[in-house]
C-alpha cells in the first residue's frame, strides 16, 4: 500500500510560482522601462523640473502687503 503525497492548498503561504507566467511579466517590465524612458527623454529635451525643488527656497519674494511694509532696497 503506498502512500499518495497529500496536495498542498496553494493558499498555505508556501510560494507557488508566477501566475501570470514570465512572458507577461516580461512585457510588463518592458512596458516600464520604455515608458520611464519616454518620461525621462520628454525631460531632458522640455527642460521641464521633475517637482522635487523645495518650494520655500525657490519662492520668490512676496510682494509687500499694507500691513507689513519694508523700505525698498536702494542702489
Amino acid at each position: 500500500m503506498t502512500q499518495e503525497p497529500k496536495k498542498k492548498d496553494p493558499f498555505d503561504g508556501e510560494y507557488i510560482g508566477n501566475i501570470w507566467g514570465w512572458r507577461i511579466s516580461l512585457i510588463g517590465a518592458a512596458v516600464i522601462v520604455l515608458l520611464s524612458a519616454f518620461a525621462a527623454y520628454r525631460h531632458y529635451t522640455l527642460d521641464v523640473p521633475f517637482g522635487l525643488e523645495v518650494p520655500d527656497q525657490t519662492r520668490e519674494k512676496p510682494a509687500a502687503d499694507s500691513i507689513n511694509l519694508e523700505k525698498p532696497a536702494q542702489k
